[in-house]
Formats: structure tokens, C-alpha cells, sequence
């Protein structure tokens, strides 16, 4: 049980845990990008993707029959 200790007091990590989870470091800074979102910014952006969608659709309701003949031909 000591010798899974590193010299600073921690305990190590097993490298399963290193490789399935990534380092405590490694964690620690996605938490600290995760608190910095822009949840403003984000709502735009959905917003934006979800009007380009609905956008698109009138041009794919135009284009379907065309896909549908070529399914049709094979």
C-alpha cells in the first residue's frame, strides 16, 4: 500500500483509470473550461442552426423525389 503512494503524499493513479478517464489534471481543467461557457452565445448558436434547418427543408422536399427515382432505378 505505500509504494502506491507518490513521494508528495498523493496516491498514484492506476493507468486503467489514466487511460479510461484521464488524469486529475486532465479533469480538473475540462471543469474549469465547462464553468467558463457562454451559455448567451450557445443559445445563438442553437437558434441559428435550428433556422438554417428549417431553411433547408422547403429545398429538400424539392430534391426528395429526384433521390427517389434514382432508389428506384437500382
Amino acid at each position: 500500500m505505500e509504494e502506491d503512494k507518490k513521494s508528495d503524499g498523493k496516491v498514484a493513479e492506476d493507468p486503467f483509470s489514466r487511460m479510461m478517464f484521464g488524469s486529475k489534471s486532465e479533469v480538473e481543467e475540462n471543469q474549469v473550461q465547462q464553468a467558463s461557457l457562454d451559455y448567451e452565445e450557445l443559445m445563438v448558436n442553437i437558434d441559428s442552426l435550428i433556422e438554417s434547418a428549417q431553411n433547408l427543408k422547403p429545398l429538400f422536399h424539392k430534391v426528395f423525389p429526384i433521390i427517389e427515382q434514382l432508389w428506384k432505378k437500382e
